[in-house]
């Protein structure tokens, strides 16, 4: 983590811990949360000024936040919460600032994982979205169908949104085990 990666179409990014670019990735976040498509993302006031990244907080044994970076500008921030001692990340979100930067987005985020299930022991990774965020649905949808990962089911009348909506949340899981049986398939597929 932290170092530059350049894959093999030469793309290249950085994956770097978020408190060391809090300043900048406060104004980002306080600008996205201006954009009404987030309405979801920010329903829960995580990003108020009594948040862990607002207060500096370096405390890994609490959170796995990370921005991905390139050319020195954050396109994506990565925010992952431990539930200990079951060592899973019980809360995960991404944010894309800069959506002509996907393909980097996407490499960073499996790197991530690898960081995540390899180097830290995570067992599994939650994560939920609401059923009327259709964009973001569908891009977990197309996720778990292609990647790895699965449904574990849904909550009604779940989430609100910051403009009032209220709507059913679809619960999603990663485990350990799925996300290295999906490595090992794209491996081959990559090599074969």
């Amino acid at each position: 983590m932290g170092n530059e990666k350049t894959t093999n179409e030469t793309v290249s990014y950085s994956l770097e811990p978020a408190f060391l670019f809090s300043t900048e990735l406060m104004r980002l976040i306080a600008k996205a949360g201006t954009d009404p498509v987030n309405e979801w993302f920010f329903f829960d006031g995580a990003f108020t000024s009594t948040s862990n990244l607002e207060m500096g907080s370096i405390n890994t044994w609490i959170n796995e936040n990370f921005v991905v970076i390139q050319d020195k500008k954050i396109i994506a921030y990565i925010e992952g919460k431990w539930d200990r001692p079951l060592d899973i990340i019980s809360h995960f979100r991404v944010i894309l600032f800069d959506k002509t930067k996907s393909r980097e987005f996407w490499n960073a985020l499996y790197d991530y994982f690898d960081y995540l299930f390899q180097y830290r022991n995570c067992q599994a990774l939650n994560w939920s979205v609401a059923l009327k965020n259709g964009h973001a649905y569908k891009i977990y949808e197309h996720f778990i169908k292609h990647s790895c990962g699965h449904r574990v089911g849904i909550m009604h009348h779940a989430q609100k949104s910051y403009t009032g909506q209220i709507s059913d949340i679809v619960l999603y899981e990663m485990t350990r085990d799925e996300y290295y049986e999906w490595k090992k398939t794209r491996e081959i597929k990559d090599n074969g």
